[in-house]
């Protein structure tokens, strides 16, 4: 959505790998790690350019700033963006949402949550920028991995992938450029959704791929929408963040708090050659 608007023989081998079979069964369904084809690190044609596994014990500072560029309220959204949102366990990242009070952008706010970029850090015009992550369902959770110009500007905008907790089996993908008949602040968009299974029960593979004639985008290595419209011709960094209310509405006594993004890998690759 627009964000801008103001404010993976022998007796004693088969028991091995039946063992490793049973524990990779035990992690998908558990909805955790597991490897995936889809996910592995090297991949025919293409080099890769950024990579973050969060198998540290704490957020990579040298790949990641843990704040809005702007630090700034917009789009309608209640929460603030605090470090302390984000948590690094288990080759695993999690960015938590509280309703907790924060003070943001000269206010207070009713929410907590994380963002984190890599603005100034890592940016790329076109390749294959992929997330494999379990998002939170709940009514005015906001879960993303969208790409923006560095330095920091809008339009255009890449979202890889956003969706409304209230509905978490359905993704929506978008992209924006300028309205060149309107001012700055004004933009067209294209977005499409695809509805699949409920993406916080277990760990998915979200990923565009994007070149100068268009952008194409999967879930779980299947195509699922392309656009060839306004494709952006710029370097773009990234961000990966959880938001509350908004386009995905306000909270309700429903909606579970805490509640967690987690986020296994963020991969981007370019062609070779």
């Amino acid at each position: 959505m627009d964000r801008f608007l103001p404010d993976p023989v022998s007796g004693g081998v088969l028991a091995s790998r039946v063992s490793a079979l049973l524990a990779a069964c035990a992690l998908v369904t558990s909805g955790l790690r597991a490897d995936e084809g889809e996910g592995a690190v090297e991949r025919e044609g293409w080099v890769l350019t950024f990579f973050d596994d969060f198998e540290g014990d704490r957020l990579d500072y040298e790949k990641w700033t843990p704040r809005d560029p702007w630090e700034v309220v917009r789009n309608e959204e209640l929460q603030g963006y605090w470090i302390k949102a984000f948590r690094v366990e288990g080759g695993l990242l999690r960015i938590r949402c509280e309703d907790e009070p924060t003070f943001y952008d000269g206010a207070r706010r009713d929410f907590r949550s994380g963002m984190m970029t890599t603005s100034g850090k890592f940016s790329q015009a076109f390749g294959r920028f992929e997330i494999r992550c379990r998002v939170p369902s709940g009514r005015g959770l906001w879960p993303a991995f969208w790409l923006l110009p560095d330095p920091p500007s809008w339009p255009p905008e890449i979202d890889v992938m956003e969706l409304q907790g209230e509905q978490p089996d359905t993704v929506y993908f978008s992209h924006h450029w300028r309205d060149p008949g309107e001012s700055r602040d004004e933009s067209l968009s294209l977005t499409k959704e695809f509805r699949g299974p409920d993406f916080s029960e277990k760990f998915h593979l979200f990923a565009i791929e994007w070149d100068e004639e268009g952008i194409r985008w999967y879930v779980d290595g299947i195509l699922r929408h392309r656009a060839s419209e306004e494709v952006p011709q710029v370097p773009m960094f990234l961000f990966v963040n959880l938001a509350v209310g908004g386009w995905a509405e306000e909270p309700d006594e429903s909606t579970p708090f805490p509640s967690d993004f987690f986020i296994d890998w963020v991969r981007v690759w370019k062609r070779e050659g």
